[in-house]
């Protein structure tokens, strides 16, 4: 599989892989979530999923062939900070598509293995575009942070002190600053359109370096925090995250522009844009319950 060439600012992983058992990753304490601290973050499910395609389910020479186009994962319940099985299963090959189901899930004293999440992806066969002009809103002409920005200086001593850990760097367009991203940061009481660069710090494996798909697919997440977050904080948790690319992006940096955000009887939707140095690579939506933070 193709990995990016952009080297984690630390050491550090979201998970360590079993040594008996490949398809069985361990958390590290740097993936705990933003709402429990015994349950993972949703941005490692949808890592995991994308890991898990590129690493058993697409060769080299289909990876030049398709195009991962959409990932779709449902969260069925707060992923608990226990190891996490990860399986997968080819539903569709065909010559202009391929549909892959990842399964989630986690062994839980008394009731054993439960589904976590479910992962579906759909792969396009790459093309020509159609002759003719077809509308699409501007590009956003940002130019990225550099490659070669210093990493974030970390905030705590430990790993126990997980909630202040730069697990990733945010370089926010207004005030151009890279500072880590903190869900409970006075950047989430503004109101209007939320623009920021987006740059994974940590592994998503032990001794992986994240590829492409990976990194993006590890941002869409952050639909959630960036649309659904309001003059009170975050008080939607999302039931799903749903990727749609229309490229591979490139460059470890990913930037993301909110686009839509609609609530009522506590259910949101919110999607944001998605580019990389080159321009528009795709989009991320997300749904959403009502849930006040304890």
């Amino acid at each position: 599989m193709k990995y990016g060439r952009y080297h984690s600012c630390m050491n550090e992983a979201f998970f360590n892989v079993d040594q008996t058992r490949k398809n069985i990753y361990h958390p590290t304490p740097f993936a705990r979530g933003p709402w429990d601290p015994k349950t993972l973050h949703g941005r490692v499910l949808s890592g995991l999923v994308a890991f898990e395609v590129e690493e058993n389910c697409l060769s080299d020479d289909e990876s030049d062939i398709f195009q991962v186009s959409r990932i779709t994962v449902d969260l069925f319940r707060p992923p608990p900070m226990l190891p996490l099985i990860v399986t997968s299963q080819i539903v569709r090959s065909g010559r202009r598509i391929k549909v892959i189901d990842v399964n989630i899930g986690s062994e839980i004293e008394g009731r054993g293995v439960v589904d976590i999440a479910r992962g579906s992806v759909v792969m396009l066969k790459k093309s020509e575009n159609p002759h003719g002009e077809i509308w699409s809103p501007p590009d956003w002409e940002i130019e990225p942070p550099s490659e070669n920005m210093p990493a974030p200086e970390a905030l705590s001593t430990g790993p126990d002190t997980t909630a202040s850990l730069p697990i990733w760097q945010t370089v926010n367009v207004q005030d151009d600053t890279g500072k880590p991203y903190d869900e409970d940061g006075p950047q989430h009481r503004k109101l209007g359109v939320r623009q920021a660069w987006i740059r994974e710090t940590y592994n998503l494996i032990s001794g992986r370096l994240p590829s492409q798909l990976v990194r993006v697919a590890q941002v869409a997440d952050f639909a959630n925090p960036f649309t659904n977050s309001g003059t009170k904080g975050l008080n939607y948790i999302n039931a799903d995250i749903t990727l749609y690319l229309q490229r591979t992006p490139v460059g470890s940096w990913i930037g993301t522009e909110t686009s839509y955000h609609g609530a009522e009887n506590g259910v949101s939707v919110g999607t944001m844009s998605l580019y990389d140095k080159r321009g528009r690579v795709g989009t991320s939506t997300v749904c959403g319950l009502a849930q006040s933070r304890s």
